[in-house]
């Protein structure tokens, strides 16, 4: 289960379809994301200007949660498709509450970011309005 999981805790998670990992909503930023061949890795800037000797230089929603699983802070890149998704589950999660799930769903012939609205797993917790006097 352990190794299962290793794909769950990183700071860019990796789950596959049919594996959830709840997140909360921390940060979302329009960056521009390319390749660097020197660090073997995506790098992040704000400008075209410091996009020099990166490869495949590409406009993306970066957001970042805190992964549950990792106990820490994850970054997920979405499309513009999936970033509407995730807009309407946050618009659904502020309005009734619950838990956001991050998953990938198959989309064609690749994997799709896709966030899941789920109600609160522990009965019971509902936050109730009550006055001090009443508790007293």
């Amino acid at each position: 289960m352990a190794g299962a999981r290793n794909n769950l805790a990183r700071v860019f998670p990796r789950p596959e379809e049919g594996e959830v990992i709840p997140v909360q909503f921390i940060d979302m930023q329009e960056k521009l994301a390319g390749w660097s061949p020197e660090l073997k890795r995506s790098i992040y800037v704000d400008e075209y200007k410091d996009t020099e000797g990166l490869k495949r230089v590409r406009e993306i929603n970066l957001l970042k949660v805190y992964n549950w699983i990792l106990d820490g802070e994850s970054l997920i890149e979405l499309s513009d498709m999936e970033r509407g998704q995730f807009e309407e589950v946050m618009d659904t999660f502020i309005k009734h509450g619950g838990e956001i799930l991050f998953t990938r769903k198959r989309v064609g012939g690749r994997l799709a970011n896709y966030f899941i609205l789920k109600n609160s797993s522990k009965p019971g917790t509902e936050v109730t309005k009550r006055s001090m006097s009443d508790i007293i």
